[in-house]
């Protein structure tokens, strides 16, 4: 099979029984394509195969001559999945499955070599042509799942994937998405987002109403924490394909824009905690305050009620001293008058006369039982 490469787009032309005499042109990275060659020039050589495995992105198995072959799709790059000292990157298990149902397991491939056939792992560098023609190391950039790279010499796909990749970046696919979480982007916006709500959380009028609100607000400086952290990390250094797939001045945008969001949100943070230990405080002198009046209220009603009860008290001594007084008044009154009384003599018994004949007045003996004349 031939592949011939023509045109400013580096189209791939389906080659037909008729063979188009027309080269192709081993481009250099991040140069356009050339005008088509001369027509007597040698058409590429590819190898017909049968795909047997994905096994991420950026690599597949095939049987090659009934051989398994390892193939590694030449300059594109694809997030992590199988490095057992790395974790899962972002999208990397999205550019498998990609790959995985653009050419599934049986479906006829095609390689295309460059000047290096195989990387210091053992694997076949190639280009991959699916059935229908398409260069699948550009298709995977073109979803936004790969990012160009060069590996030696081989620089032969860089053209058709540089070209996938900025059409990628335009249309904002893959990880140049601004809604696909684990992005760079993507992780920037969720945190303006959240500051965007903590500044429109209500803060209400009571203190409880601005604690509900710091603690709304604080969820959302724990998201953006962590957001700014992931941020950080991607961008931290130029080995991982999330700084790879940013610009320069897209990385220092975005480190921006984290930041500031970061620090914005912290102050709305620091904001919402002020004012409500300010309404907290307000709150507990208007209790304090309260808590006196009512202090002092049931003080006056006790000294009142205690004023009433010894003024009862008073009365009622009062009346039982002028009640006693004046008993003892008329008993004085009454002695007074038994007192001021004539005594009246009780009439002596009758007696027989010891003094027969004897008419004149009588000395009568204590007790008054005898008597003799006086």
């Amino acid at each position: 099979m031939y592949r011939t490469t023509v045109g400013v787009h580096c189209s791939a032309l389906k080659r037909k029984a008729a063979a188009v005499a027309a080269a192709a042109v081993v481009v250099l990275a991040g140069s356009s394509c050339s005008a088509p060659a001369a027509a007597d020039a040698a058409p590429e050589p590819r190898d017909e195969a049968t795909v047997v495995r994905v096994i991420d992105g950026d690599t597949l198995v095939v049987d090659l001559d009934n051989e398994d072959v390892t193939v590694r799709l030449l300059n594109v790059d694809t997030p992590e999945t199988k490095d057992p000292n790395e974790p899962v990157q972002c999208l990397g298990p999205e550019a498998t499955e990609f790959l995985k149902k653009a050419l599934p397991a049986g479906s006829t491939v095609e390689l295309e070599y460059d000047v290096e056939r195989e990387d210091r792992y053992g694997r076949t560098l190639a280009g991959v042509y699916d059935a229908k023609d398409r260069l699948m190391n550009a298709e995977v950039a073109r979803a936004g799942l790969g990012f160009p790279v060069t590996f030696g010499k081989n620089v032969k796909f860089r053209p058709p994937v540089d070209e996938a990749y900025q059409e990628a970046r335009e249309n904002k696919v893959g990880l140049y998405s601004t809604t696909v979480g684990c992005t760079v982007p993507a992780m920037v916006g969720a945190a303006e987002q959240a500051v965007a709500q903590a500044a429109a959380a209500g803060t209400g009028s009571t203190a409880d109403e601005a604690a509900a609100a710091v603690a709304v607000v604080y969820a959302l400086v724990r998201t953006v924490d962590e957001a700014a952290d992931a941020v950080e990390a991607a961008l931290k250094t130029g080995d991982n394909l999330m700084w790879k797939a940013l610009t320069e001045a897209e990385r220092t945008a975005l480190k921006a824009r984290s930041a500031a969001a970061k620090s914005t949100i912290h102050t709305r943070h620091d904001q919402l905690v002020t004012l409500q230990d300010q309404r907290q405080a307000a709150e507990d002198e208007a209790a304090r305050v309260a808590a006196e009046a009512e202090a002092q209220r049931v003080a006056a009603e006790a000294a009142q009620a205690a004023q009433a009860e010894a003024d009862r008290v008073a009365a009622e001594q009062a009346e039982a001293n002028r009640v006693a007084a004046a008993q003892a008044e008329a008993n004085r009154q009454a002695e007074a008058n038994r007192q001021t009384q004539q005594y009246v003599a009780p009439a002596p018994p009758v007696q027989s006369n010891p003094y027969a004949g004897y008419t004149g007045p009588r000395c009568y003996a204590p007790g008054g039982k005898s008597w003799r004349p006086c």
